[in-house]
């Protein structure tokens, strides 16, 4: 892939633990990233029960349709509707029935028009729970999750030739945090992925942590030597679920190399839950996934910031940003940030701001972070 200056596959990958985001929601950021280089779309959102927790059942009459809506505004705005199967709490691998739902399934997406599927393992116990998996696989996870792959492209119909298949192994980073949450990872896991792994298959991976400030192109070409095959970054940024739940992004992306596209097939970004507020962050990202050479962070985010709420608004939504970064950085965000002189008046513009639109959705999603800015007005200046 060496020479690429721009990600084959540009989008958003909706795989947040929370509330799934409104179909209306959803086809207005097709619109909105189509217009900005988005070419992919993910569908993985951790809460929707036919994705995960009951992603053996089929989608009732009712979602189906609401689905199928979905897949076609995709169509329409020539961005490539991915569906994500999320098996892997309590799989059992050698089992034939999990590979024959799947597929009967995914011939149901295929049908729709749907050609590019992902298999995620990510956030599940890091060691085989079944005896029979644990000899068929000789105990290690990461064979039994590229061979449940070859499993699926040998037995998936012969007329879809123009499919495409992706993995979010378990082990998606190398940050200590996934171990100290799911259980230590057998040695070499992404090489026995590799040596396991039809070659075809593309994988998943959010770079040195879950949350990097940082993905630079040494790094991503250390870990395309161990993996063997086309890699996709999940970028969680600019996501804030779980325990980022108190925090808001606001802020435009930075920290990832204008070189990645040398040695990653694909970028996609994990979005905020607030809907409305959302399209500021995904605006940068999308400007860097279309040309990461000539991307300017803050030239991008002031565009977005004036198409969408005009220039007399910069300030404001500068004022708001900077006062959410101190809200992020903190250890306690419930308590009151101290204000300097020098930063209160804008902040006390910035509030009158918000109070004067009372009327648009975007004020109800930032109103919990506007309730905290009005008790920092109230304490004595630093």
């Amino acid at each position: 892939m060496s020479g690429q200056t721009r990600f084959q596959r540009r989008g958003i990958v909706e795989g947040f633990f929370g509330p799934p985001w409104s179909m209306a929601h959803r086809a207005a950021i097709f619109e909105f990233g189509a217009r900005r280089g988005m070419n992919t779309y993910l569908y993985a959102p951790k809460d929707d029960p036919y994705h995960r927790e009951r992603w053996k059942e089929p989608y009732p009459a009712r979602e189906w349709e609401e689905l199928l809506k979905l897949i076609h505004a995709a169509q329409k705005r020539r961005i490539d509707f991915v569906y994500g199967f999320h098996p892997g709490k309590g799989l059992c691998f050698s089992s034939e029935e999990p590979l024959r739902i799947l597929l009967t399934k995914a011939e149901r997406f295929h049908d729709a028009g749907v050609r590019t599927f992902a298999v995620l393992f990510d956030d599940i116990p890091s060691r085989l729970e079944h005896e029979a998996d644990q000899a068929e696989f000789d105990g290690s996870l990461a064979k039994a999750e590229a061979i449940w792959l070859r499993k699926i492209l040998d037995r998936q119909p012969a007329t879809w030739r123009e499919v495409e298949w992706w993995i979010c192994p378990s082990y998606y980073t190398e940050d200590p945090l996934l171990a100290r949450m799911f259980g230590a990872f057998e040695p070499r896991f992404l090489e026995t992925l590799s040596e396991n792994l039809p070659e075809s298959v593309a994988c998943f991976w959010t770079g040195p942590k879950v949350v990097p400030k940082t993905i630079t192109l040494a790094h991503v070409r250390k870990v395309v030597k161990q993996l063997k095959h086309r890699l996709i970054l999940w970028d969680n940024y600019p996501v804030n679920d779980l325990s980022m739940g108190k925090e808001l992004h606001l802020s435009p992306l930075a920290g990832r190399d204008p070189r990645l596209p040398e040695a990653v097939y694909g970028y996609l970004n994990n979005p905020l839950l607030q809907e409305n507020l959302s399209f500021i962050p995904l605006a940068t990202c999308f400007d860097y996934a279309a040309n990461p050479a000539r991307y300017d962070s803050e030239e991008s985010w002031r565009r977005v910031i004036m198409e969408i709420f005009g220039r007399e608004a910069l300030n404001h939504w500068r004022a708001l940003r900077r006062y959410c970064e101190r809200v992020n950085r903190a250890k306690d965000k419930e308590k009151p940030l101290p204000l300097s002189a020098k930063e209160r008046p804008a902040l006390v513009a910035a509030r009158r701001y918000v109070l004067e639109h009372q009327r648009r959705r975007w004020v109800t999603e930032i109103r919990p972070w506007l309730e905290l800015l009005e008790k920092s007005l109230t304490r004595k200046t630093d």
